[in-house]
């Protein structure tokens, strides 16, 4: 039984943790992009499970994407920029199911599988020059959005735009 809760602890952990992948060219040169604006986004959350509004989630990734690009030396604007954000968010409802083997049984039990319900929150941003190539990608894979959601939303982008590099003044 303790076997049993100690797998099903350390897997929750994992599960909850953030899962950050950066995608990039590292030989290609950020220096040359002064200015970023924002292109089409979607919060596609299903209606149901929205803790909160798609403003409130736009507002959020706006604000962190433009906080760490200006960090970074670029400067936003709405006119034609070299740089274009989109993003995508959204929280599904997810299912995990893995056999236990006869060894993390409860005595008297025949069950030989365990299964948890959860929610899941994607962030995809993307950084596309004016051709419409991509040039950044950050893809993160967080705590469903709830209390601390603004938090969790902001340590994203945070994390995945750490190595993009500042550009030369």
């Amino acid at each position: 039984m303790r076997f049993l809760n100690a797998l099903l602890l350390l897997l929750s952990f994992c599960a909850s943790a953030q899962e950050i992948k950066v995608e990039y060219d590292k030989k290609h040169d950020f220096s040359k992009y002064k200015t970023f604006s924002f292109g089409e986004s979607q919060v596609i959350t299903p209606a149901d499970q929205k803790q909160v509004s798609d403003a409130t989630v736009d507002k959020w990734v706006k604000n962190g994407v433009t906080r760490e690009l200006e960090f970074k030396g670029l400067k936003r604007t709405d006119s034609l920029a070299d740089l274009v954000v989109t993003y995508v968010v959204g929280t599904m409802e997810r299912s995990d199911a893995q056999a236990i083997g006869p060894l993390g049984m409860t005595p008297g039990s025949d069950a030989r599988t365990w299964s948890r319900d959860y929610k899941q929150t994607s962030i995809i941003v993307d950084l596309n020059n004016k051709s419409r190539y991509l040039v950044w990608r950050v893809n993160a894979v967080i705590d469903a959005i709830g209390t601390d959601a603004e938090k969790t939303i902001d340590m994203a982008i945070v994390r995945g735009f750490k190595k993009y590099s500042k550009s030369k003044k």
